[in-house]
């Protein structure tokens, strides 16, 4: 073997390390969410059914732990994230957000279930603001009937404290969403009625 062909070994063993753990990360998000069937989305949001079981395999387990290490089992919470809007494109603090809710979320209310909306900024921690404001959560005055809805402002323009309103990075850049149940009812601990049951729609404010 001769020295240009070594190099171009070198270059193919470097690029290909490079590749690998690039895409490392996308792949272990690929497993967490579609791996045996745990993996659930609905509307803009997803999840995974295994969170913090004891029979959910090590590899599924490694890659739930990149957004949820010490996460609670899903028998008692479970952890919905949001990446995109309602229309799937990537949410943007360039924007203004209404999160809309038309039906009550799943939890147990009258056992102490209740769930909350976090904003997380791109480097996946809370978003700074004078007002140390960071999420919104249920309350039993809040549970949605089929009379009303719930509506719940994503703003980077915000002026004052709001009730109803989270604050999103002053600077342009992506940010997720965190929906975290606690006391799921049944209904959201299997597939199908996690799949099936209306969870917020986000609406990007144009």
């Amino acid at each position: 073997m001769n020295i240009s062909e070594i190099l171009l070994l070198i270059v193919l063993l470097i690029t290909g390390l490079l590749l690998a753990i690039f895409l490392f990360p996308y792949l272990m998000d690929l497993l967490a969410e579609k791996s045996k069937g745990r993996g659930v989305s609905n509307g803009p949001w997803k999840t995974h059914l295994g969170v913090g079981r004891k029979e959910t395999p090590a590899i599924e387990r490694s890659a739930i732990a990149r957004i949820g290490l010490g996460a609670n089992s899903s028998d008692e919470t479970i952890y919905w994230n949001a990446f995109t809007d309602s229309d799937g494109d990537q949410l943007n603090s360039a924007y203004n957000y209404d999160i809309i809710l038309t039906d009550d979320i799943k939890v147990d209310y009258e056992n102490f279930g209740f769930w909350s909306i976090t904003v997380y900024g791109k480097d996946k921690y809370l978003v700074n603001n004078p007002f140390n404001k960071y999420m919104f959560r249920s309350c039993n005055s809040l549970v949605i009937d089929s009379k009303r809805k719930l509506c719940i402002n994503l703003r980077a323009d915000y002026t004052k404290n709001e009730k109803f309103m989270i604050p999103l990075p002053r600077e342009e850049e992506n940010f997720s969403l965190a929906l975290r149940c606690y006391r799921p009812l049944d209904s959201m601990k299997v597939k199908r009625g996690a799949e099936m049951m209306k969870l917020p729609v986000i609406i990007k404010i144009r």
